[in-house]
């Protein structure tokens, strides 16, 4: 099976979140069981030169924008640390610039031409290449008009018989732009219609491309079912539950040899589950340290690394810390950046209650790697969280997830509670303040039970959250996907 994954962003080389975390592990989890899996993305203005020595040319590219044509460059390489090919899309006026999706001032305003150029390359590549694949894996709204262009082509054309698979990472990011987009495309009018690209007066990316593909995934079972209701539906409903049968989900892993306490250099001493207590004591004392906080390992340690908005839940947190550093004898840290007004709220806190809180404004993967090791409990009240990485990472590294039950937090996490011992964490129900300090207070009373918060990091650090199971239900996704394909045409 030959499956093309194409991104905007793919690990370690472009990332803005886990979108570019997942394109950059998938394809060699794959590749690990037999999928010929290979990528396509942009090649930015930022990547490092080192990298670029690397690629070689494989041709020029001509690709239709409106009336006009595009002449783009592809070259091949492989992700750094995998052995998957990847083909990477050069244009430099779209593409050469620093950034993803925006700069200083925002949004690109040229970001449907733009994203148009790599979706619509996905097609054209094979003829330089020489490489046809079976199906074509796109990842959110801006590669997601790709599946609309398939069903475009004239029906004789070979590229018709590709299945194509839409990942949906996060519905919030629809691809919304204006009605005359359309003439961009390239697309016949009769595809601009409430049940194809059209939605509420503009043209919908992401709409058309759950509309056009042959099948839907997103990143976990339960956000599959949110989606398809209010309030986390985004004004899609109508359509995610018209192609409910097609939509599954499939819950993210994680490099675990990139993520291993065992080996990682950023620990002062590193652990595995026989020598866990022992390695995060002394973690934990490090972090201490660094974060200035009083040196008292005895006191639980509770912590956040996360972007800072609305939907991760920081507000109703920010809101209980007070009551609950007053109460009781315990720490935590926040690592994380985002809406100005958290941040400061964070800062007061931190000013405030010194010797309990401490907050870093920013981000700094050697300090995330550290919190995840020498914190005791990882604090995730999201509002809705489709997947979620650092629940993962916590486990791994058998740090207890302090989580709501929300999307990929509830299939991920196995409640703990005195009648079910073997859960992997806390997780809670409810959206608001109350139901999460009820859940934090909760932590607290199982870290003062020594043996029992033991046998609870030792449940979370067994987990496997590699990319295994995922990469064979993708392949299984991949199969079906063909099969339906070759019914439609």
């Amino acid at each position: 099976m030959k499956v093309l994954l194409i991104s905007p962003e793919v690990s370690p080389l472009s990332k803005t979140g886990g979108l570019g975390d997942v394109a950059g592990a998938l394809p060699q989890a794959l590749r690990d069981i037999g999928v010929d899996a290979r990528v396509l993305c942009p090649l930015y203005g930022d990547f490092e030169k080192d990298f670029l020595k690397t690629l070689h040319p494989i041709g020029p590219m001509r690709v239709n924008i409106g009336r006009s044509f595009r002449t783009a460059r592809v070259q091949e390489g492989i992700i750094p640390g995998t052995d998957v090919p990847a083909y990477f899309l050069e244009h430099k006026s779209s593409f050469g610039r620093s950034g993803i999706y925006s700069g200083p001032k925002g949004n690109f305003p040229d970001n449907a031409e733009r994203f148009l150029l790599l979706a619509k390359s996905a097609l054209e590549l094979p003829e330089l290449t020489g490489w046809w694949p079976n199906a074509l894996h796109l990842h959110d709204w801006t590669v997601a008009l790709t599946p609309a262009f398939l069903n475009a082509l004239p029906p004789k054309d070979r590229r018709r018989q590709w299945a194509s698979i839409l990942t949906i990472h996060n519905l919030m990011h629809q691809g919304v732009f204006p009605a005359e987009t359309l003439n961009m495309t390239g697309l016949p009018n009769s595809y601009y219609n409430p049940d194809g690209l059209e939605h509420d007066g503009c043209l919908n990316m992401l709409k058309g491309g759950i509309h056009h593909a042959t099948k839907i995934t997103t990143v976990s079972p339960s956000y599959a079912r949110e989606i398809q209701e209010e309030p986390l539906s985004q004004g899609l409903g109508h359509t995610l539950r018209h192609r409910a049968a097609d939509l599954l989900g499939i819950v993210n892993g994680i490099d675990c040899e990139e993520w291993n306490p065992k080996k990682d250099a950023a620990l002062t001493k590193n652990y595995s589950i026989s020598q866990m207590d022992a390695g995060k004591l002394s973690c934990k004392a490090n972090l201490l340290e660094e974060l200035r906080l009083p040196s008292a390992s005895e006191r639980p340690l509770f912590f956040v690394v996360s972007r800072m908005d609305h939907q991760k839940g920081l507000d109703l947190l920010a809101n209980v810390l007070p009551r609950l550093v007053k109460e009781h004898d315990m720490t935590f840290a926040l690592l994380g950046s985002g809406d100005p007004n958290l941040e400061n709220t964070y800062r007061s806190l931190a000013s405030e209650y010194h010797d309990n809180i401490a907050a870093v404004i920013g981000f700094d993967e050697c300090l995330a790697r550290k919190m995840f090791a020498g914190g005791d409990f990882l604090v995730v009240p999201s509002r809705f969280e489709p997947c979620g990485l650092t629940q993962l990472y916590a486990m791994r590294y058998g740090t207890v997830p302090v989580v709501r039950r929300t999307g990929g937090l509830a299939d991920t996490v196995i409640p703990w509670s005195e009648d079910s011992p073997d859960g992997t964490g806390i997780a809670y129900e409810g959206d608001g303040e109350w139901e999460l300090l009820l859940a934090i207070e909760q932590a607290l009373e199982v870290f003062a039970k020594k043996q029992k918060f033991q046998k609870l990091r030792k449940m979370s650090m067994k987990r496997d959250s590699s990319w295994g199971p995922s990469a064979r239900a993708y392949s299984q996704a991949y199969s079906w996907a063909i099969e339906v394909r070759k019914e439609q045409i």
